[in-house]
Formats: C-alpha cells, structure tokens, sequence
C-alpha cells in the first residue's frame, strides 16, 4: 500500500502515525505501508502541518481512503469467496471470517484476482480530502472553528536561590487529553519537546533586537535547553476518544508547550511570593525583582 499525502514529515512522526491508521484500516502489517509525501508533483494538496492538526487532519483523510479501499477489497473477496460482505473483516493481511476471526484468504490474493480479473480489471486506488466543519468567527469574533480540542494540564516544582536568583525546574507533571492514543513513542515524544520547549521558553530564550538588528545571533548568546537542562518529568494521557478524529485521536503538537512558562512562574510565585510577568526568568530579572520586593517590605 502506498499512501500519497501532501502532509509533511518535519519530524513529529506523522509518517508513522499515518501509516499505523492505514495499516490498522486495512488488516495490514505497518511493513506493508510506504508513505509518500516529499514531492508536490505527486502529492495532493495540503492546508499545512501546522495548528496541532496532522494526526487529527491528514489522519482523518488516509482513514477515509483506507475505509473506501478496505469497502473495495471487501466486496472484491465476497464476490470471490461467495460470501457477504457483512460477514468479512480484514486482519493481519488476510481476509476473515468476522465472527471467528478465521483466514479465508490473503489479500495479496484478493488484489492479484482484482488485477487479472477475467471479468474486470482493476486496481484498488481511493482518494479523501478532509476539511473539518467549521463556524468563521462573526464580527465578534465568535464562533466555533474546530471540531474538537485538546486538554493539559501542568504542575511543576521548582526551587528558586534567593542569593542568586537561579530558578531550577525540579519536575514537571504533564497530563494531557489527546482523545486515542496511536503511538504511544512517539506521542511521549511531542511532551517531551514541548516541555523542553516551554523550560526554554520561561528560563532561557530572549531573541534580542535593536533597531531591527538582532543582538545575539547565535546558539553562544541564545541559549536552549540540552537533555541536561530538563527535569523529572512524569507525562500521562487521559484518552476520551474524541468522535471526530481518526480511530479516537486528537492533535497535541502545541498542547504540551503552552502551559509550562506559566507552571513555573507561578511555581516561583507560590516559593518567593513575587508574581513573574516578564520572560525569561533569568537570574539577572529574578534577582532584581526579588531585591525590589524586599526593598518595599513585600517579602
């Protein structure tokens, strides 16, 4: 099976993910899915990977060609097997009986018995665009422009050296709503980035400019975290399975970054009793804020 997408690979697994929605579809090892998205002259169009939305929106376009050609290659082995569709499943590259999960046949065979038909020939090829329903906002900019949305939630623990306004990050506690978990590998990966994210983010990441010129170019003068520089973290996912998204699923790209500056400032908060609305925390800021609260007599 080759899956034509315009969605891109830009390493937030959605080759995987794509192809693990297709291979479960079709009663296929994932072995036997290639994915194909790197050229715009064979691809179909696409809105764009971004907006947390390529397993939800590109997921839900191969589920859909999948289910057309899962409906083809079923009535292909009915009509073969003389039997009706209804009673057809497809798994572990064969088709089965339903009620018994017993091998009838391989689809290989099925599809070889399609392409030299002695009545008809054909190949097994479907195509699906996914646009998701939608409200524009109004003119008071309401309305409702997602089928669904995710939920996180974030607690984090740090400690803050009033000596030198150091603030380190000892955990981080992530629980998200991603509706159905399809790779769980990859999914605790996306966490973990955001977070890494958000730490840079909160305590370290200031691009600088003046007059148009950026003041600090390189990683040397801004800097980002290292493996080194992330907490324990302790991710869990709470599945819902959402009934717009494929098998269950919803995005959660951006979900695991948004919540983290806010986490620790006001964890920082909770510690020194002085509320942060500047970022980065650097000791430099943390420290003069600190001095200031003292100075007034507010800590």
């Amino acid at each position: 099976v080759t899956i034509l997408t315009g969605s891109s690979e830009i390493g937030q697994g959605s080759e995987t993910v794509i192809a693990q929605i297709v291979a479960e579809e079709l009663g296929l090892p994932i072995k036997n899915i290639r994915v194909v998205n790197n050229d715009t002259d064979l691809t179909p169009w696409d809105v764009g990977v971004h907006a947390s939305r390529t397993t939800f929106i590109a997921g839900n376009s191969a589920w859909r060609a999948a289910r057309k050609a899962r409906d083809k290659r079923l009535g292909a082995a009915a009509a073969r097997l003389q039997r009706d569709p209804a009673d057809l499943d497809l798994a572990e590259g064969n088709v089965v009986e339903r009620s018994s999960g017993q091998p009838l046949e391989s689809i290989g065979k099925i599809i070889r018995g399609l392409h030299f038909g002695r009545t008809k020939n054909e190949l097994i090829m479907t195509a699906e665009f996914y646009e998701p329903p939608s409200s524009p906002p109004d003119e008071q900019q309401r309305g409702n422009i997602s089928p669904c949305y995710a939920f996180g939630t974030h607690v984090a623990e740090v400690e803050v050296d009033l000596e030198t306004g150091v603030v380190k990050v000892l955990r981080i506690t992530a629980a998200h709503d991603v509706g159905r978990v399809i790779n769980r590998l990859g999914i605790e990966g996306q966490v973990e980035g955001g977070i890494a994210q958000g730490i840079g983010y909160c305590l370290l990441e200031e691009l600088k400019v003046d007059g148009g010129r950026v003041l600090n170019p390189t990683f040397t003068d801004y800097k980002m975290c290292t493996t080194t520089d992330l907490p324990e973290l302790d991710i869990s996912f709470v599945e819902t399975h959402d009934p717009a998204g494929p098998f269950g699923a919803k995005g959660i790209g951006e979900s695991p970054m948004i919540p983290v500056a806010a986490a620790i400032a006001n964890a920082v908060y909770h510690a020194t009793g002085v509320r942060f609305t500047e970022l980065p925390l650097t000791p430099e800021r943390v420290l003069n804020k600190l001095k200031e609260a003292r100075a007034a007599g507010h800590h």
